[in-house]
């Protein structure tokens, strides 16, 4: 059973989600969302909590709380991911990433600059020292970073915002990610998209 703060959480989520709210507009007061809820701040403040915490909401200081703007840097990326996939399994968002996988890398290996493929090489390097010292938690952000490099070097901003949303969602279960996947076997895939980047750009040929 959800608890009230819960409840404002997915009521303020639906909102912005249907559009009733957007970006840049004012939230009712905690005083008047207590009246809404009829209920006290105990449960009204951790849902806003969560919801800055998240870069959904932005605290202006005397000034309110508002929907975060679309192009700041807390976009609403993470609370859009999470409502898209919720109720979807670790599997079946693997396989989403996978078949997208495929055109964006076809893109960053067509469009990369150098400096793209500099930050996937240390992206791939920092995954193969963390996994030498078992750093669980820079191998993840190292095994994140690297696809969100491959999605800035296609130089489609789509597809950033697309693996930005996965990010928040695969960040949260990388733990099962990991158990399903094998570290080993993710470190050899990603060699072999790092050398297929590299090598199509420099020979002009098609790897996929």
């Amino acid at each position: 059973m959800r608890s009230i703060s819960d409840e404002i959480f997915k009521s303020i989520e639906l909102k912005i989600i249907n559009g009733e709210l957007k970006a840049g507009d004012k939230l009712p007061s905690e005083n008047e969302l207590c009246k809404i809820w009829n209920t006290s701040r105990v449960s009204v403040r951790p849902a806003l909590e969560r919801m800055m915490a998240l870069g959904i909401l932005k605290k202006v200081r005397g000034g309110g709380t508002y929907v975060s703007a679309s192009d700041s840097p807390y976009s609403l990326s993470p609370l859009l991911a999470f409502a898209i996939f919720r109720d979807e399994s670790i599997r079946d968002i693997l396989i989403f990433r996978k078949v997208i996988d495929v055109g964006i890398v076809k893109g960053c290996a067509a469009n990369r600059d150098d400096d793209n493929l500099k930050q996937l090489k240390l992206c791939l390097e920092e995954m193969e020292h963390s996994l030498a010292s078992e750093d669980r938690v820079k191998f993840n952000e190292a095994d994140l970073e690297f696809h969100m490099e491959i999605a800035r070097g296609s130089k489609n901003p789509l597809n950033v915002k697309v693996y930005e949303m996965l990010r928040h969602i695969i960040r949260k279960n990388q733990i099962n990610i990991n158990v399903m996947l094998g570290i080993s076997s993710s470190i050899k895939e990603h060699r072999n998209i790092y050398t297929a980047i590299e090598e199509k750009k420099k020979k002009k040929k098609t790897f996929f």
